[in-house]
C-alpha cells in the first residue's frame, strides 16, 4: 500500500525586475502546515533563553569579606541592635536573595522546533509574504546595487529575511552576502541558519529557488 503524501504547493517565481518567470513547487508539509501560534511562541522563548548569558551576580553574605565581629555592643548605644556589618539592612551590606549566575535554557524537542518553523513559513506563504527569485546576483558586491533590486521587488521599506546558500557556496553568493551586510532592514540567513525567531522578527521571507530547494531538502521528512 502506498503511503499518503500531501500534494505540493506552488509559488510564483520572479526575476530581479519583479516580473513573473515561472513557478516553483513547495513542500506542503513545510509551507502548508497549520499556523500554531503557541508553538511559535514557545520556540521564540526557547531561542531567546538560550541566548541569555546568565552572568548576573550579586554578593551575598557568604561572598563578602568581614562581618565576623559585632559592630557595636548590644545595648546602650541608642542604635538598633546589629550582629554584622554585612547585613542586607546596612548600606554597603550584602544583597538578600539577589541573582546569581544561572542558565535560562530549557528543553524543547526537535520535533516541536521544526513544527514551529513550518508554521512560520506557512504563515508567510499564506499571507503573500514569501518571495522567490530565480536568481539573485550583485556583480559589484555593492550595497546600493542590492538596494535597487529590493526596490524593484517592492521590499525596500519592509524588514526582509533573505535566505541564501552559505557565502562560501560560490563567488556570486559571496557578493550578495557582502552587499547585504549594511542594509538595516535586511537580515541575511544561510539555509543552515534559518530559524523561527529570525523569521518572526522579519515581515517578508525572500529567497532564491536554489536556497528554497536546499531548505526543503534540509527538512525533508522531518516536519
Amino acid at each position: 500500500m502506498e503511503s499518503w503524501k500531501v500534494a505540493d504547493l506552488e509559488q510564483n517565481v520572479v526575476d530581479m525586475e519583479g516580473q513573473k518567470v515561472g513557478a516553483a513547487a513547495l513542500d506542503a508539509c513545510l509551507f502548508g502546515a497549520k499556523v500554531h501560534g503557541q508553538l511559535v511562541h514557545a520556540v521564540v522563548r526557547y531561542q531567546l533563553a538560550k541566548r541569555r548569558a546568565g552572568t548576573h551576580s550579586t554578593l551575598n553574605r557568604k561572598g563578602m569579606r568581614g562581618g565576623g565581629r559585632k559592630p557595636f555592643r548590644q545595648k546602650g548605644t541608642g542604635h538598633a541592635r546589629a550582629g554584622s556589618n554585612t547585613s542586607p539592612l546596612w548600606y554597603g551590606g550584602a544583597v538578600a536573595h539577589g541573582p546569581s549566575p544561572r542558565s535560562y535554557e530549557f528543553k524543547l524537542t526537535k520535533r516541536v522546533r521544526r513544527q514551529a518553523l513550518a508554521a512560520v513559513l506557512s504563515d508567510r506563504k499564506q499571507n503573500d509574504k514569501l518571495v522567490l527569485v530565480d536568481k539573485l546576483s550583485v556583480s559589484s558586491g555593492k550595497t546600493k546595487e542590492l538596494q535597487e533590486v529590493l526596490k524593484k521587488l517592492g521590499l525596500a521599506e519592509q524588514r526582509v529575511a533573505l535566505v541564501l546558500p552559505a557565502a562560501k557556496a560560490s563567488e556570486e553568493v559571496a557578493l550578495v552576502w557582502r552587499a547585504g551586510r549594511n542594509l538595516p532592514r535586511l537580515q541575511l540567513l544561510s539555509v543552515e541558519g534559518v530559524n523561527v525567531y529570525d523569521l518572526v522578527r522579519n515581515q517578508v521571507v525572500l529567497s532564491t529557488t536554489e536556497a528554497i530547494a536546499a531548505l526543503q531538502q534540509r527538512f525533508a521528512g522531518d516536519v
